[in-house]
């Protein structure tokens, strides 16, 4: 009898990280890591491009060279480009351009992330078992899992969040983004704090300059980034409070 297949979810965070650690350092089984890269356009990664590079340059080459590992990375069939260019094609707004993906209920989590990993989950063997990056400090997350097919190798090593933090930086595998903000997002998240928006607007205004021209285009229904301004109003705001003191904790 062949044991099970053990992958894990990996979004190239600090928990998800540290899930492969810990199992290399208490020999538990793991065949493959898995991660989901949202696209923005055809040729251009969602991931913050710092994030991007770990994921691709240092990442990818640890699990298949230092753990011997298989890295599997998924796409979507859509970009958010697609999913901001989609006609309506019903309702009160039928016709009209779909836009900037809302706060809250963001259709790139449910158009571009979450499908490819469907898709895959569903060609794996039934008694496959998943490493999911939840922290022993995230009871109600953990709570979720079963234990048994999805199983947290940080609460079962005891593993805060903190902890995970810490294990990344030591063996030098903590995401640059951890310098500027305290979580993995796409670059242009609905739900993104301002340092990470500012983070764009300074060391990325070319990119960051794409949902301005987006914002500008004919028979756009949602021309908001975020729940109350437009990338061209968040740009303008984010560079005033830049000048006047305001800073991202990369800075500080």
């Amino acid at each position: 009898m062949t044991r099970p297949k053990y992958v894990a979810s990996c979004s190239g965070g600090k928990d998800s990280v540290a899930t492969l650690l810990l199992a290399a350092q208490h020999n538990e089984p793991l065949d493959e890591a898995v991660f989901s890269e949202v696209m923005f356009d055809k040729d251009t990664s969602g991931e913050v491009p710092e994030h991007r590079d770990f994921i691709y340059d240092r990442l990818k080459p640890f699990c298949e060279k230092e753990l011997g590992i298989k890295f599997t990375i998924l796409h979507a069939d859509k970009t958010y480009d697609e999913v901001f260019h989609h006609v309506i094609t019903r309702g009160p707004h039928k016709g009209e351009v779909r836009g900037f993906a809302w706060a809250g209920m963001c259709a790139v989590n449910r158009d571009c992330k979450i499908p490819p990993v469907r898709k895959y989950n569903a060609a794996l063997s039934p008694d496959t078992v998943s490493y999911v990056g939840i922290a022993e400090d995230e009871p109600k997350r953990l709570a979720r899992l079963d234990g048994v097919k999805n199983v947290s190798l940080l609460a079962k090593h005891g593993m805060t969040e903190v902890d995970a933090y810490k294990l990344c930086q030591e063996h030098g595998l903590l995401s640059p983004i951890y310098a500027h903000c305290r979580r993995n997002g796409c670059w242009f998240c609905p739900n993104a704090s301002d340092s990470e928006l500012l983070h764009m607007v300074t060391n990325y205004p070319e990119m960051f300059d794409r949902l301005i021209e987006w914002e500008k285009e004919d028979n756009i229904f949602h021309r908001r980034m975020t729940r109350r301004e437009t990338p061209s109003e968040v740009k303008a705001r984010l560079l005033s409070k830049s000048q006047t003191g305001f800073s991202s904790p990369k800075s500080k």
